[in-house]
């Protein structure tokens, strides 16, 4: 059964994220909250990362009771999974993710996932860029032309009850092999922070990357990843969990 939830839809807001968690601790009867803006004033990347969108966005955030602190790292994971599947099924368009937390087409990032945790709640956000005519290097949007207004709140709908399924069935609703398929960041060279490079190789349980460098397996959990270049053949999908 769908996992009910609460939708505000605003003009503007100062940021989809506080305003969800605002909304969902004021209720206080525990059901998720869906905010959905169209323009937002102070919305935040991931870490020190700068906030950036386009023209035209779907600017959602759902703000839940927060899951098992063990089952909160594949957050990120299953609503960048949520929101590839919305696009797919709602604009037909192909994309990849980007280990943690990024939507692709080809090496261009049009979306972007941020999840924030405290002690009171969870907050998943997420931002994909429908239109972009000026974007800056390596942005983008998904469409050629500015779509009707509603498209945004649709997507925005499709990607929440995807995402509030996949984390109501933690940990079993991570499909980690889907995950693999569709993430871009498996089979490439990479490098993060603060002086590590190798291939990446897999997706753990948890969901950490994998990464097979000249001193063995290496598991990464946080920091910035950055694609080197391209390999083209996708590793054995049974890496070490």
């Amino acid at each position: 059964m769908a996992t009910p939830y609460v939708t505000h839809i605003e003009d503007r807001v100062h940021s989809t994220q506080d305003f969800a968690r605002t909304e969902f601790l004021t209720a206080k009867n525990g059901m998720p909250v869906l905010v959905i803006a169209r323009h937002q004033d102070a919305g935040r990347g991931r870490g020190a990362n700068p906030w950036w969108s386009s023209p035209n966005a779907m600017l959602a955030s759902v703000a839940l009771e927060s899951p098992a602190l063990d089952h909160v790292t594949l957050a990120p994971l299953v609503a960048g999974m949520a929101a590839h599947d919305a696009i797919v099924s709602q604009l037909g368009i192909a994309v990849t993710l980007k280990w943690p937390n990024d939507i692709m087409t080809g090496d261009i990032k049009v979306g972007g996932i941020l999840a924030e945790r405290d002690e009171a709640c969870l907050v998943v956000g997420c931002g994909i860029n429908l239109w972009w005519p000026d974007a800056p290097d390596g942005a983008g949007g998904l469409l050629e032309v500015d779509p009707v207004r509603s498209a945004a709140t649709d997507l925005a709908l499709a990607w929440a009850s995807r995402l509030l399924a996949a984390l109501d069935g933690l940990p079993a609703s991570f499909a980690r092999s889907a995950y693999i398929e569709v993430c871009d960041t498996i089979g490439r060279h990479i490098t993060w922070q603060p002086a590590g490079e190798g291939r990446a190789i897999g997706v753990t349980v948890d969901g950490a990357l994998v990464v097979e460098t000249g001193a063995g397996h290496e598991v990464i959990r946080s920091g910035a990843v950055r694609h080197v270049r391209g390999a083209p053949v996708k590793p054995d999908q049974s890496s070490p969990t």
